[in-house]
């Protein structure tokens, strides 16, 4: 019995934010094998992702404060994930540069997941793949939309305050009080 395009899509509606957060208890298995914290894990990936940042660069992608980012940064220059060097475009300035072997600690935990994946896309067509690569690539765009807007309206952070707590509701609650 084929499933109608309204069921299909409350299908994935729903199914969304299930998988999002088995991603995220998988990284939090990932981090917890590595004895790390989950930011740090996510701060070396933000440094394969992005390529060589300052501290207020990757503070910005992380949603932290300068001051925690610079203490992340110590503990993974200290535990070799990471390494301060000069910034090219300014030597006045130092980046963060991740550090290839240690960052393949940590892929080491994602091999079995990527070869799970493999083996679940080698039946997939040429045009189901590329459905899939802009599917996820629209995906993450929304995601860093919606991640600014949070920011914007609400809290930038975890350790500034702007708004009282009652302020940051999502809108849609906030104007369904009487």
């Amino acid at each position: 019995m084929a499933i109608g395009r309204e069921a299909l899509i409350r299908a994935l509606v729903e199914e969304m934010p299930w998988y999002v957060s088995a991603a995220v208890r998988f990284q939090i298995a990932v981090a917890d094998q590595l004895e790390m914290p989950l930011a740090d894990v996510h701060a070396v990936g933000a440094l394969v992702e992005f390529g060589p940042v300052g501290i207020r660069r990757l503070a910005d992608l992380m949603g932290m404060t300068t001051g925690a980012v610079t203490r992340m940064a110590d503990r993974l220059e200290r535990g070799g994930f990471v390494r301060r060097e000069p910034d090219p475009s300014d030597r006045r300035r130092v980046v963060l540069r991740a550090v290839p072997e240690r960052v393949g600690v940590i892929s080491g935990y994602y091999q079995s997941m990527g070869e799970r994946w493999q083996r679940q896309i080698e039946g997939y067509s040429d045009a189901e793949l590329r459905f899939l690569v802009e599917f996820l690539r629209r995906g993450r765009e929304n995601t860093q939309v919606e991640t600014a807007r949070l920011r914007a309206e609400g809290r930038p952070h975890g350790a500034r305050r702007r708004r009282a707590p009652s302020d940051r509701r999502h809108p849609e609650a906030a104007s369904a009080e009487p």
